[in-house]
């Protein structure tokens, strides 16, 4: 039986990485802005919801800078292996 849909690629290692630090990312990035809302709001002191927002905007910069840098890297091997083959030069090795 032959079906209309193609099967779906697995994704690489360095893909997924890159996707669950973008994740962290945005799960970093709404903390800082929760935690800065809770202290404007009184829920919490502002010196301990500063400290809060603090280490959550580091946590969603490490994971933009993470994911960024994966996801990049895996389009310049899919680019890279693209111009190899249309300038017919022998293609390195890679895992992507």
């Amino acid at each position: 039986m032959t079906t209309a849909i193609a099967p779906h690629k697995a994704m690489t290692r360095t893909r997924l990485i890159g996707f669950i630090a973008m994740g962290f990312c945005v799960v970093g990035y709404a903390g800082f802005t929760l935690a800065l809302l809770a202290g404007k709001l009184d829920y919490l002191p502002m010196t301990q919801a500063a400290i809060i927002a603090a280490v959550a905007a580091v946590i969603g910069e490490i994971g933009l800078w993470v994911g960024a840098g994966c996801l990049g890297l895996t389009l310049f091997k899919k680019r890279k292996a693209l111009f190899d083959r249309v300038m017919g030069r022998k293609p390195a090795a890679s895992d992507v």
